[in-house]
């Protein structure tokens, strides 16, 4: 068995193509006077995954449980990263 890293290449495209949705959501939540939360992002980037099923060499890899996991992961992931920007520019 061999696990070939490069036919994930799509996957963490799209993967990125998540976060950036939930950094750009954490944006407009603040600029509408409402204070993000990972878990808001996690609900918002969760409606996005909903009809996304990834394949790798032809092969399903994300189950429902998989994606809300994903999800929550990307959504903290984006919190982290709008708060630590917001920590420097309020230096």
């Amino acid at each position: 068995m061999r696990f070939d890293a490069s036919a994930l290449l799509p996957l963490v495209a799209k993967l990125g193509g998540f976060l950036r949705s939930g950094f750009d959501q954490y944006v407009t939540l603040r600029s509408a006077g409402v204070e993000p939360s990972p878990e808001l992002l996690a609900a918002f980037l969760s409606t996005k995954m909903e009809g996304w099923s990834p394949r790798v060499k032809g092969r399903d890899i994300l189950d429902d449980e998989t994606r809300a996991s994903c999800a929550r992961f990307l959504g903290g992931v984006a919190y982290n990263i709008a708060l630590a920007q917001r920590k420097e520019e309020a230096a």
